[in-house]
């Protein structure tokens, strides 16, 4: 039997469901989401194998312009990953394209990259705004193909499957097929915790964290993680913390609960907090957590 691939970018401006979609096509969670914007901040690989077809997913950082370290390395990443795609799924919600959004179609342009049309949340989006959207994007580039779906339902995934699929290009698979993702588990484990950070604290002390595991072990049924939370002021830390230590336990129970369906296995999770003044610009550091250079 014949095997093929086909490599496809998810691109879109910040909290248009980018990481939903990636985890409704790979049947199992392998990309953060919340409701605050700029969730994702590297490129996570999703895959999915299915027969001869081995669909690869780059999930990269919504469109941002950087202004600390970590935000030009975010904005690195997307530079990047736009460069090496093979086609292009651009996630917009319906509402005409904004001027990131034509930036971005702009180069796909210039690169001769194909891109597909996906306009999101038609589960909770009128028809006849689905259908101006579609009109105000088409008008701007001109799309391999347009699919309305729902990230969140699934509703029109099928769709998009089937049209990277006749995109597929004969090849060995590059990973194995059982593989769902190329994030280390334990990368994996601290961006669950720093998901559960966005969902229970407010707007600002999420994105000024980062998360690094200072060891991950694995013996006969049990996993035990020792995960830093850095952020850049000692306020933070309070509130990270909380009152008697509350706010920490809880994220830590809703983090170790999680890893723990996803491991299939018990889960000892320890989250320690250390202020680590501007780390966002701290080169060293960013280096150690992975993120592109600038």
């Amino acid at each position: 039997m014949s095997t093929k691939t086909v490599f496809a970018t998810l691109m879109g401006r910040p909290n248009v469901g980018k990481s939903t979609l990636l985890n409704q096509i790979i049947g199992e969670k392998v990309s953060i989401v919340s409701p605050k914007p700029q969730t994702t901040r590297t490129r996570i690989t999703g895959i999915l194998t299915r027969g001869e077809v081995q669909y690869v997913f780059m999930d990269m950082p919504g469109f941002i312009t950087g202004r600390t370290g970590l935000g030009k390395r975010m904005e690195q990443t997307v530079s990047d990953t736009v460069e090496e795609a093979e086609i292009a799924v651009f996630v917009a919600e319906a509402k005409a394209p904004g001027e990131a959004e034509k930036r971005m179609l702009k180069r796909l342009a210039q690169m001769g990259t194909p891109a597909i049309l996906v306009i999101n949340k038609i589960d909770a989006i009128p028809k006849e705004r689905i259908l101006a959207a579609i009109s105000a994007f088409t008008a701007v580039f001109e799309f391999e193909a347009v699919i309305p779906l729902s990230a969140r339902t699934g509703d029109g995934v099928e769709l998009l499957l089937r049209e990277l699929e006749e995109r597929a290009e004969e090849s060995p698979f590059f990973f194995d097929p059982e593989q769902l993702s190329d994030q280390p588990e334990a990368v994996y484990a601290c961006e669950v915790v720093r998901e559960k950070m966005l969902y229970l604290l407010g707007q600002e002390v999420p994105h000024g964290v980062a998360l690094a595991v200072e060891s991950f072990e694995e013996s006969e049924g049990l996993i035990s993680i020792h995960a830093v939370i850095y952020c850049s002021r000692e306020s933070h830390k309070g509130i990270i913390i909380g009152k008697g230590g509350a706010m920490l336990k809880e994220i830590s129970r809703r983090a170790r609960e999680e890893l723990e369906g996803h491991f299939g296995c018990k889960v000892f999770l320890k989250c320690y907090v250390k202020v680590k003044r501007d780390w966002e610009n701290n080169r060293g550091l960013l280096d150690s957590l992975g993120f592109t250079r600038e």
